[in-house]
């Protein structure tokens, strides 16, 4: 129902109240009025009928590496373009993109909806925080970079594990190519996973450290990393330094 009061009709039963001084009745009449007039003001709100996802929910990106998203659009419409500001996104299939940061301190995830007549409107964003990974090195049996490694070790053990300093993210080296030099000596091989080959492992047995020392350069060491984001590990180099070796079979 619609309430029409007229100000002559609210200032004539005003003064009849006052007059009496019934304070009660004036607080239940000032009270209908509001309630009268409330009644006028409703706001009326349309849906959009389109809703966007994209999972997983994370509210960070880690800069210069893979980050996969699944992006799912329900609508009357269709899914418009995307754009990562600070960033680039690459479509991987019907569904799956990925978002690579490249620099600052945040990326802005702009999502469109594609209207019927051409024209293009925001259905979806978001603010990432972006934070940079801490590379992690590679290690020869435990042995760091630039440091000495006994033959007998190598020999025996021989596998590369791949750690990062100041977090516990696991790392998996897939390959990696062996350059050792020693003396005239100089050969490369390469090999799958993180384990020395036995043709590696031949090769070492027969430098003469004693004589004339020996080194093993590890490089295009490559792996994974947490989430299966593939990376490429810093080089690895190692001095040898001569054990007594027997039994080995080499």
């Amino acid at each position: 129902k619609e309430n029409k009061l007229s100000p002559s009709f609210f200032l004539i039963n005003l003064f009849m109240i006052l007059s009496k001084r019934n304070y009660f009745f004036l607080f239940v009449f000032l009270g209908s009025v509001i309630q009268a007039n409330a009644q006028l003001d409703t706001f009326i709100v349309k849906s959009l009928h389109s809703n966007v996802s994209v999972l997983p929910v994370k509210s960070f990106l880690f800069l210069k590496e893979d980050n996969l998203f699944k992006i799912k659009y329900v609508g009357k419409n269709k899914l418009g373009r995307m754009e990562l500001r600070g960033g680039v996104i690459d479509k991987k299939n019907d569904s799956i993109y990925n978002f690579k940061a490249q620099t600052g301190v945040s990326a802005i995830l702009v999502i469109y909806e594609k209207l019927k007549n051409g024209n293009e409107i925001i259905a979806f964003t978001y603010t990432y925080k972006l934070f940079g990974r801490e590379m992690p090195h590679v290690r020869l049996d435990g042995i760091p970079n630039d440091s000495v490694i006994g033959v007998l070790t190598v020999i025996a053990l021989g596998k590369l594990r791949a750690q990062a300093k100041y977090n516990k993210d696991i790392y998996t080296v897939t390959s990696f190519k062996l350059y050792v030099g020693s003396g005239n000596l100089f050969d490369t091989l390469s090999t799958k996973g993180n384990q020395l080959s036995l043709d590696m492992k031949r090769l070492i047995n027969k430098i003469d450290v004693k004589t004339y020392g020996g080194a093993l350069m590890f490089e295009e060491i490559k792996g994974l990393g947490p989430g299966g984001v593939e990376i490429t590990f810093p080089p690895l180099k190692v001095f040898l330094m001569e054990e007594k070796i027997s039994g080995f079979g080499f």
